[in-house]
């Protein structure tokens, strides 16, 4: 195809003509409306979205958050709500859990000491449609620090109406501290031991750059927006991988590595952190498999 060129001179009159006539038909400057400018100040995080891959080991539902005039955290999806009774206390409550043929009910208690979880106690009840109660069942979990960082959580549980009403130690975490980073946490569970490693970079630590799946604290079931700040001091730098070793390749589909990448958007806040590695299972009827570019978002507003 053949393009028919312009004369020099018409092209800058043309130009010049245009020129003249957008000056002269701009508005004036009363009439200039500012974009509007967004104070991060102002915006809170309204959603956090996980990645659902069936690459992925596990996932998590997407988190919405609504606030209270306090800007505090009073609802999180469409589940919990949340009051908080005193510096001290703060409780949550199903909003509705319902599966088939019973309904679930659920309050929860975090207990803090200056400033940091020391205890969690839930207690759920089960009923069927008709309103009977078929089993209540109370978790209380007690977590420790050292040298104000998280160094061990015990987690019990009883079963009443249907079980014996009798605390047992279902779950440890030991973690180990290094340079002012959790470099290492050791979970058994049901007499399996899973010990889990992490390396990190050398940059200043990203608030809340640690909410993604195999993190040290995401290994804290309930661990949730709730919680982030609440657990003695953050670590110095940032997570970048993460190693998990089996004493027995588990038969539930697990992750056996995870890299983490993070993303900020131009107010300096965390916009998405992205996760890549590998999963490992002994089940033959499942697949182990890798995955790559899943991505945690953080949407504000």
């Amino acid at each position: 195809m053949k393009f028919q060129k312009l004369p020099l001179l018409p092209l800058a009159l043309m130009v010049l003509s245009l020129y003249s006539c957008t000056s002269e038909d701009s508005p004036t400057s009363g009439e200039i409306t500012d974009p509007a400018v967004i104070n991060p100040a102002e915006q809170k995080l309204v959603s956090i979205a996980y990645p659902s891959s069936n690459n992925l080991a596990y996932m998590m539902d997407k988190q919405e958050f609504k606030y209270d005039n306090s800007k505090r955290i009073n609802v999180i999806g469409s589940y919990l709500s949340v009051s908080y009774v005193g510096d001290d206390l703060i409780e949550t409550k199903t909003l509705g859990d319902n599966v088939s043929n019973a309904d679930i009910e659920n309050k929860t208690s975090i207990v803090l000491k200056n400033k940091n979880v020391t205890s969690i106690i839930s207690n759920t009840v089960f009923k069927r449609t008709t309103g009977e109660t078929y089993s209540i069942e109370r978790d209380s979990t007690v977590y420790s620090y050292a040298n104000e960082y998280i160094s061990k959580i015990l987690s019990y549980h009883k079963k009443s109406v249907d079980g014996d009403g009798k605390y047992r130690l279902q779950r440890q975490l030991d973690f180990q501290v290094t340079a002012g980073n959790i470099t290492q946490v050791k979970t058994a569970e049901y007499g399996e031991v899973v010990v889990s490693n992490y390396t990190y970079d050398s940059t200043p630590n990203i608030l809340m750059g640690d909410i993604a799946y195999e993190t040290p604290l995401s290994l804290i079931r309930g661990y949730n927006i709730l919680l982030h700040d609440k657990l003695g001091k953050r670590n110095v730098n940032n997570v970048v991988s993460m190693e998990n070793v089996f004493k027995e390749t588990p038969f539930q589909k697990s992750y056996k590595t995870v890299n983490y990448r993070r993303n900020v958007d131009k107010y300096g806040r965390i916009s998405e952190i992205v996760i890549s590695g590998s999963c490992v299972t002994s089940n033959p009827f499942n697949t182990a498999t890798n995955f790559t570019d899943e991505k945690v978002i953080f949407e504000y507003k």
